[in-house]
Order: C-alpha cells, then sequence, then structure tokens
C-alpha cells in the first residue's frame, strides 16, 4: 500500500492507499495505528480503493488540538479528513475504537458514509466504565532500566487473554489462543508511539454509549464480532431489533467478503461496478473516480511537516521546514542510521528558519522502506518498514480472531517461518549485501528521493551512518551536491563490516517481548560509550533513549541496513566539506573519526556560513 498524508486544519493525517474503485475507509482499534488492517486491506483493493487511516494521535497522524476530545470529536475529525482526501460518500468499517468513530461520523453527517460496518461495539454498564476508566489506561513513562517496554508488551498481550486486560482471575480468561509475536509487536509499538495520545481515544470509547447514537442511525448498517472477540457478548446488549447483527466468520478474506457483500449491495445508484473506478458525481470519491492522487499533503505545517518520496527501493519519509519563499540552497540532512529523521527534527526546523531543509528517513530506518532490488534475489514485494504490497503481510502463524481480522486462518507472512535472506531477521541477506552492493542502492534511493524533492546543488549534512551516505551520494554525479557537513563520521578501521554487524542484532519479536529490552540496551549502553543525552540538572533524558529505541523496533527487519552499509567506505569527497556539530548516536562509539575540511561547529548559523564559504 502506498502511504501518504494529507493536511487537515493544520494537522497532518497519515493514511495509507491501495485499489481502484468505490471508496472504502478502514478504522483500527486502540491503541495501535493502520497496520494490523494490512491484510483486510489488500483483500479489499481487488475491489475497492481502500483507505485505511491512523487516528487521530496515532502512528503519523498529529493529535486533535482539544485536550480530551471525545468521540464526537473525533468523529467531526474524521468527516474532516475525508473531505479534505476528496471523498464525497465511502463505505465505513471500524473495529473496537474505530468503531464508535465510524459510528459518530455516521450519525452526525450521515451523508458521508453510504454503508457502515461495526466490527466489535462495546456497550459497558456505568460499573464497568469506572473499572476500565480507573485500570485500563496506565501511562507510558520511560524507565532507565526500559521495564515500561515489557509492560505495555504485557498490557497487549494480556488483552487477547483476559477480558479486561488487567483483571487476571479466571473468570476473565478469554479461551482464543494469543497472537503471534509480530502482530503484538505492531500494537505494542503503536501504543509506545501513541504515549500520552493513546490514553484519549481509548477513553472517548469507553465514555461513548452507542446505544443511543445507533438509535439515531438512518445509513445502512452491520454490526458483527468473532466469536473469540471479548465483545462478541456485547450483540446481546445492542437493540436486535432494528439492528442487522451477526457473528462473523474465521478469517480476514471471510471478513472481506462480508463487507465487500455490504457495501456493493448498498452502492450509490448508478455508481461503476466495483472493479472499476465510478464515475465522478456519483458520489463516491472525487479522487478514485479519475484514478487520481488526491490533494497534495506536501504543505509545511507548525514549521516541520512529513510526506513520503517514491525511490527505486520503496517510499522514504521526508520531514520538511524552510522559508515561506523556499529561498535559499537547499540543506539534506541525513541522521545517524538506525535513528530516524526524528532524531534531527529540532536541528532541522531551526536550518529551516534560514533555508529550504529536508531530513530523510534513510531506506530501512523509521518509516522509510527497504525493498527488494533487482539482483537482489527472490525478495519481491518485502515490505521493508511500511508494508507496501498487498502480497507483503507481516506476522507469522494463525490469527485466531484479531480485531480487523475477523477470525483465525493461517496466511502465508513474513515471518512465518525460515527467516533466512530478510534484513534484519536472519543475518543472512545483511551479511551476505551489506557492503558496497547495499550502499550502492541506499545512496542511489537517497539520490531518487533529492530529485522527487525537486531540489538540486543541495548541502548535505550528514551525522554517523548517514555522513558515509552523504559522501556517497555526493560521489553520483557533480552538480547534485555543493558542499557536504559531516558529524560523528565513522572510522572504517574500526567499524569493520564484522564490528558493525556486531552493533546490530536481530531483534526478532518473541512472545514474551524481551527483544524490546533488547533493543532499549542496544541504545542505553552504546550511549554509556558516548554519554548519554541528558536534562538540565544532569539527568538521563529517558524520552529520547525510548524514541531511539522506538525507532529500531519500529523497522526491526530492516533497521541495521544503512548502518552495516556505512562499514564500506565510498571513497574521498568531491565537493568541500565542512566539520558539523554531531547529534547523539550510541552506534558509533568509539569508532568515529574527525571529519576534514572548514570548521562549522558552534551551531546552525556557523554551520550555513561555513557551507556558504565552502561552496564559494
Amino acid at each position: 500500500m502506498e502511504r501518504r498524508f494529507v493536511t487537515v486544519n493544520g494537522r497532518q493525517v497519515h493514511y495509507a492507499r491501495a485499489g481502484r474503485g468505490l471508496p472504502v475507509v478502514l478504522l483500527h482499534a486502540s491503541p495501535g495505528d493502520w497496520r494490523p488492517l494490512r491484510e483486510l486491506a489488500a483483500e479489499l483493493a481487488g475491489s475497492f480503493t481502500v483507505y485505511a487511516l491512523d487516528t487521530p494521535g496515532h502512528g503519523g497522524s498529529d493529535p486533535l488540538p482539544a485536550p480530551d476530545p471525545g468521540m464526537a470529536g473525533y468523529g467531526a475529525a474524521l468527516g474532516e479528513t475525508l473531505t479534505a482526501l476528496g471523498l464525497d460518500r465511502v463505505h465505513l468499517y471500524g473495529t473496537h475504537t474505530g468503531a464508535k468513530i465510524a459510528l459518530s461520523l455516521a450519525v452526525a453527517r450521515p451523508e458521508l458514509v453510504a454503508s457502515l460496518v461495526l466490527d466489535g461495539v462495546g456497550v459497558s454498564t456505568p460499573e464497568e466504565r469506572a473499572d476500565q476508566l480507573a485500570h485500563y489506561l496506565p501511562p507510558v513513562e520511560p524507565r532507565s532500566d526500559g521495564g515500561h517496554l515489557v509492560a505495555a508488551w504485557h498490557q497487549v498481550r494480556n488483552m487477547f487473554l483476559y477480558w479486561p486486560w488487567y483483571d487476571e482471575r479466571a473468570a476473565s480468561r478469554l479461551t482464543a489462543a494469543p497472537p503471534p509475536a509480530s502482530y503484538l509487536h505492531e500494537v505494542t509499538t503503536g501504543l509506545l508511539e501513541a504515549g500520552a495520545n493513546y490514553p484519549l481515544a481509548y477513553r472517548a470509547a469507553f465514555t461513548c454509549d452507542p446505544v443511543p447514537l445507533l438509535a439515531r442511525l438512518t445509513v445502512p448498517t452491520l454490526v458483527l464480532a468473532s466469536p473469540a472477540d471479548p465483545l462478541h457478548a456485547h450483540l446481546a446488549r445492542l437493540p436486535a431489533h432494528r439492528l442487522q447483527l451477526e457473528t462473523s466468520a474465521s478469517g480476514t478474506p471471510a471478513l472481506a467478503s462480508r463487507i465487500h457483500t455490504h457495501a456493493t449491495s448498498h452502492a450509490p445508484t448508478g455508481a461503476a461496478s466495483s472493479s472499476c473506478a465510478a464515475p465522478s458525481g456519483a458520489g463516491s470519491s472525487r479522487a478514485a473516480s479519475s484514478g487520481a492522487v488526491p490533494p497534495s499533503t506536501a504543505g509545511r505545517v507548525e514549521g516541520v511537516s512529513r510526506r513520503y518520496v517514491p525511490t527505486r527501493l520503496g517510499q522514504l519519509l521526508v520531514r520538511t521546514a524552510g522559508p515561506a519563499d523556499g529561498s535559499g540552497r537547499p540543506l539534506v540532512i541525513l541522521p545517524p542510521a538506525p535513528a530516524s529523521g526524528r532524531a534531527v527534527t529540532d536541528l532541522l526546523a531551526e536550518v529551516g528558519r534560514h533555508r529550504p531543509a529536508f531530513a530523510l528517513d534513510l531506506p530501512g530506518t523509521g518509516d522509510s522502506d527497504l525493498a527488494a532490488w533487482p539482483g537482489s534475489g527472490p525478495r519481491d514485494g518485502l515490505p521493508g518498514t511500511g508494508g507496501s504490497g498487498p502480497a507483503a503481510r507481516l506476522g507469522s502463524g494463525p490469527r485466531d480472531d484479531l480485531p480487523g481480522t475477523g477470525g483465525s486462518g493461517p496466511a502465508t507472512t513474513l515471518g512465518s517461518g525460515p527467516r533466512d535472506g530478510l534484513p534484519g531477521t536472519g543475518g543472512s541477506y545483511l551479511a551476505a549485501e551489506a557492503g558496497s552492493g547495499l550502499r550502492d542502492e541506499i545512496v542511489l534511493a537517497v539520490g531518487d528521493a533529492i530529485d522527487a524533492l525537486g531540489v538540486d546543488g543541495v548541502d548535505i549534512y550528514g551525522i554517523g551512518a548517514g555522513a558515509v551516505v552523504a559522501v556517497a551520494v555526493a560521489r553520483l554525479g557533480p552538480g547534485r551536491v555543493r558542499a557536504l557537513a559531516l558529524a560523528g563520521l565513522p572510522d572504517p578501521a574500526v567499524l569493520t563490516e564484522s564490528e558493525a554487524c556486531a552493533r546490530t542484532p536481530d531483534l526478532v519479536p518473541d512472545e514474551h517481548g524481551t527483544h524490546l529490552l533488547r533493543a532499549w540496551h542496544l541504545v542505553r549502553d552504546g550511549g554509556l560509550g558516548t554519554g548519554l543525552p541528558e536534562l538540565p540538572g544532569g539527568r538521563p533524558d529517558l524520552a529520547e533513549l525510548h524514541r531511539r529505541t522506538l525507532d529500531l523496533a519500529r523497522s526491526w527487519r530492516t533497521y541495521a541496513a544503512a548502518f552495516r552499509a556505512a562499514a564500506a567506505w565510498p571513497g574521498e569527497p568531491p565537493v568541500p566539506v565542512v566539520a558539523a556539530d554531531p547529534v547523539w548516536d550510541p552506534f558509533t562509539a568509539g569508532a568515529v573519526r574527525a571529519a576534514p575540511g572548514h570548521d562549522g561547529t558552534g551551531g546552525v548559523a556557523s554551520l550555513l556560513k561555513a557551507l556558504d564559504d565552502a561552496a564559494g
């Protein structure tokens, strides 16, 4: 699926899109993001244009401005997002929290909803609601030992063992087996990424009584739940005399088939068949009706915005900042992989006050893909970190009635068997190709990204592994790069290929969540060698350690690729070099050499002046 952003009232909403035909919008359960709906989206994309949205404050979507939005706020925000996407009328599916958001919109703005499928609608008694609000939503508070990561894993895993998850009495035990570790990983990292925002959508769902809203519905609605869903019992609490209630069949294909039948039976009059785009004005989607890309989403929001650009290795996430008039020579920042561009956001914003600036998640890190490339072996469709392509499915083993999947059913998935050759999962892929071959593809993909941004004659600021990539990009050809700013340059005599592999071990999710502790201590222990980031007063900045750990966890399959590739030195820089201020990099501890050239240390003003002087 192709990932995108759309700007809605000054905030960015992240979504994934695939297929062609009448628009179907999918809303995920709390506390994660769109990723657990990937398989359902892939099933539906053969007949519909599918949009899988991240709830505000989750995944890549900015939070709502209200401190406690309530379900009406989330529903209104969904309506605004559909309008921004150019969607006049959609078929809407929501699961758990997503179901109540969908219900809220359908009641408030029925003209936007052609049909509605609600999967798992919670109907709590006042006593249950009070208990849930008191115990269901522990805060995410980073701890120096990484214990908060294991606590979040336990919380998510218990959601599939007990209802509610914190009530571990035998009477509360669920009968279905817990899902595979890769599924738990996606939900847990979604919770950890949302942080202080994750309780907001949950609280809105818990305090929303759906029964009065259901009584006001005027759109065709199907309410269902799988037998293993703890909310299946809540079907009996709904007004059966006026609703279509069903126990859903097992398996994602069965759920997709039921959504397909419900949507096509309530398609707008005169709409095209579900295998092709609807004609303009048919009451579906202005964007889908012509097969066109929705309105541009590259606009800056409050100084720093995000967008995806296409490359030969898949989509790369780019953060952007800059003067409103776009004046000045662009500066491209390549962060210290395996960190994402999030590690240089403050730097980006400061540079953006003076000239256009772009920070890239290098291929395989953060939210950027690392897809297979020609000649790299039979890995077509490898999703990297973003899950591009319907055939690329995360997870392993049967999915027993997971929210949004409709029930059990084995699937052929990445990670479901021997992992030979998958980036970051077994070592053979990177061990065999972490040298110049992989580095060259990463470098060419960065070149693709710069071209896609429509800029040339740029300066590049590379840190750590990003510095090696910066030098290699400058060597692609004359004119592309004017000058380089380098910091934390890895010493190839110390950071050999074997050493780079040793510093980036596998982080394959395990059923007990210990891989998250491994990621935490990789970051923390590396920081002990370079000095941990500190808060005023000298205490470690645990929030920064948490963010860096999540960079690794989110892209666990491919997080090591760019760092390992940086062990292959590309050769001498062909353009002037400026020595720049380093950014904290726990992975190059004891393996850094001084950058040659002009002194650009001492802050952004000194750096930009040195780059101007060096470039002539």
